[in-house]
């Protein structure tokens, strides 16, 4: 029945009539990377020797348990995606499972959740403890693009 249906003369005008379109996904210079459960080898090359000192890199030290986390992490990837939220600037997020990378955690002293760090030229720049309100996430990011790398 349903091959009837799709061969019919009357379903093939309908769907060339409805102008229907096809929804494509593209990457862009704009859409940064997202590397989500970054190991040791991922932090060491997309945060600590980044190829562009001046771009801000932001880490989400996270745990699949910590209730904030799961509020955050999504509104990272979306700030970190929008250049409005960015001035414009590139912004990569990298996010850490502080229960698989221990080392990491205690690297950087991270003695709560979720902590989020920002990075450029492979140092930290600044950082902010527990689940921030949009306006406030915002903020902190244009804060830390407009930032120099420190010394």
């Amino acid at each position: 029945m349903f091959r009837q249906i799709v061969r019919s003369p009357v379903f093939a005008s309908a769907t060339r009539s409805a102008n229907v379109s096809r929804r494509a996904f593209h990457a862009s210079r704009i859409a940064k990377e997202h590397y989500l459960d970054a190991t040791p080898e991922v932090f060491e090359k997309q945060v600590i020797n980044a190829d562009d000192p001046n771009r801000l890199v932001v880490v989400d030290f996270y745990a699949d348990w910590c209730g904030p986390c799961k509020t955050l992490t999504p509104l990272l990837k979306r700030a970190t995606s929008d250049v409005s939220e960015t001035d414009g600037q590139e912004v990569d997020l990298v996010t850490v499972n502080t229960d698989e990378q221990m080392e990491l955690a205690q690297k950087y002293q991270i003695r709560a959740l979720p902590t989020v760090t920002a990075f450029k030229g492979g140092k930290p720049l600044g950082h902010f403890v527990g689940a921030i309100p949009p306006p406030e996430l915002s903020k902190a990011l244009k804060t830390w693009v407009a930032a120099a790398p420190p010394s």
